[in-house]
């Protein structure tokens, strides 16, 4: 394993911020890899010539996000967590096809044969899926759109929106949500809609979210020295970056943001600050009359960082399975 940090004294960013900014960067690049074990706090903090407490401070933040784990007894390795780890999914597939396929050779099916064998499957299943609804239930329409983007996945499983305050709201949200299959939610929420929808428990599921690992890479590259701001369009959204931002000790109190009805304040607002967050499919200079602030901000070294919270994959492949379950029971 090649493990190798580089520390910038002279650099405004802090040396614990370096060591996640590089090692996030190692595990983005495939050069660290779920199991690969890290040098002990002792051992890097002589390995760089810094204190202990610094990379202390810098693997306990790295292991808050899911990162690295460390084993008692054993040490600190590279965290199996699918969300922020290359999980390699397209290599398991074509291994599983390719076990398949000499599995029915084996029993002289010519390759014409399989594949009228696998596309009559595909199409039996996506014929079953046309009528599967799904709702997905979040408190700001940011993070909807976002987990709606996740599931297009399944193709042919029709995905409706609703807002938390509207389903807390509506007297009848129970007979409103009945016609779907399945209904999924952040770990948040759940609680609040399960009193909310006790007959409908079978079918309410709660789903991991967090920072994707480019999010996690970018947050990682900041200095506590630059202003922060939000462009979005829900305070809900704006409190979940501020959350994240005050976990990794680069906020210790409120974050400028800018809402999209203010969308014409722009131009006044990025030239206040010097990173800006925004929702995952939203453009800075969507507006013509914004695309002049826009160039100068990024221009002037202002960083653009799409804040994308995502569903972790291991609760995706759960909805997958519960899918599978109710379609094949």
């Amino acid at each position: 394993m090649k493990f190798k940090i580089i520390i910038d004294k002279n650099s405004p960013v802090p040396t614990y911020r370096q060591i996640i900014k590089q090692i996030t960067t190692m595990i983005h690049e495939n050069q660290l890899k779920p199991g690969d074990k890290l040098p002990t706090e002792r051992e890097l903090a002589a390995q760089l010539g810094i204190a202990r407490g610094t990379v202390k401070k810098a693997y306990e933040l790295m292991a808050t996000e899911g990162i690295i784990e460390t084993t008692q007894g054993r040490g600190t390795f590279i965290s199996s967590r699918q969300d922020v780890i290359p999980t390699g999914r397209k290599e398991r597939a074509i291994k599983m096809i390719d076990n398949l396929l000499e599995e029915l050779q084996k029993l002289n099916f010519s390759y014409q044969e399989i594949k009228t064998f696998i596309d009559l499957a595909i199409i039996q299943r996506e014929e079953r899926l046309e009528d599967f609804n799904v709702a997905m239930i979040d408190c700001n329409p940011e993070s909807l759109s976002i987990f709606e983007r996740q599931l297009t996945f399944l193709r042919h499983v029709r995905v409706a929106r609703f807002l938390l305050d509207d389903i807390v709201a509506d007297p009848d949200s129970e007979k409103r949500l009945k016609p779907f299959d399945l209904i999924l939610t952040t770990s948040t929420h759940y609680s609040e809609l399960l009193g909310k929808l006790p007959s409908l428990k079978d079918r309410l599921i709660q789903v991991a979210v967090s920072p994707s690992q480019e999010t996690i890479i970018e947050m990682a590259s900041l200095s506590p020295v630059q202003r922060l701001g939000v462009v979005c369009e829900s305070r809900n959204f704006l409190e979940r970056v501020v959350a994240r931002l005050k976990s990794l000790g680069l906020a210790s109190g409120p974050v400028p943001c800018l809402f999209l009805k203010d969308e014409h304040r722009l131009p006044d607002f990025l030239s206040t600050i010097d990173v800006v967050f925004i929702p995952p499919g939203y453009q800075l200079q969507r507006r013509k009359e914004n695309m002049a602030a826009v160039q100068e901000f990024t221009g002037r070294g202002g960083k653009v960082i799409t804040f994308d919270y995502q569903i972790e994959r291991g609760s995706l492949l759960y909805v997958e399975e519960r899918i599978s379950q109710l379609l094949n029971p």
